[in-house]
């Protein structure tokens, strides 16, 4: 299960949140719409279905972890294997209740092949602006009291999470230079007391 931190941006993570479901409901709805099946009440079900089993999937897999790491292709994989994994889910829950047969299967087919595409795109879109929001200044100065174990760890998080849109600038710590820890690749601006 993934924790949201206080220092999480509270729209980026509400975002993060919806963005998943609402692109899976929306393309279900495009797809009613363009093969000209009626959005029916049994539409509306599935799409409250997919809602809640597509957030679940979605915090499970935690594709963001590779998203954060600018791995582009594993979070493509991971987005992948969670839409097959939600369609799995689906599929047993159809066949379980006998919904099934309720559907077109040409609407749904073209559903499970268009999603996870559409869902790429999204994400890459919402990447996309989240950078140029950190290139348009939007961008905090950090600096960390303390160059010790911790204060790397807290460095090398802030450098994982670049939508949290923080600089790490340097520490401030009044060790002598040989007590301090090696990897230290971040400047001493100066002591505690500056």
């Amino acid at each position: 299960m993934q924790i949201t931190t206080v220092s999480d941006i509270p729209v980026l993570s509400f975002i993060k949140r919806l963005l998943d479901p609402l692109v899976i409901l929306s393309t279900l709805y495009l797809l009613t719409l363009t093969q000209n099946e009626p959005f029916s009440g049994n539409y509306l079900v599935l799409a409250i279905i997919a809602f809640f089993i597509s957030s679940y999937v979605q915090e499970q897999i935690n594709s963001y972890r590779n998203w954060r790491r600018g791995k582009l292709l594993a979070f493509a994989g991971d987005i992948f294997f969670g839409w097959i994994i939600f369609v799995a889910i689906l599929i047993f829950i159809g066949y379980a209740t006998g919904f099934s047969y309720k559907y077109s299967d040409r609407v749904i087919l073209s559903w499970f092949i268009v999603t996870p595409f559409a869902l790429l795109a999204s994400h890459l879109a919402l990447r996309t602006i989240a950078f140029d929001l950190r290139r348009g200044g939007e961008i905090r100065s950090v600096v960390i009291v303390g160059a010790n174990e911790a204060g790397l760890k807290l460095a090398e998080r802030i450098a994982e999470y670049p939508h949290m849109f923080m600089d790490m600038r340097g520490f401030f710590d009044d060790r002598a230079q040989a007590r301090l820890p090696a990897g230290l690749d971040k400047p001493l601006l100066g002591r505690m007391a500056d």
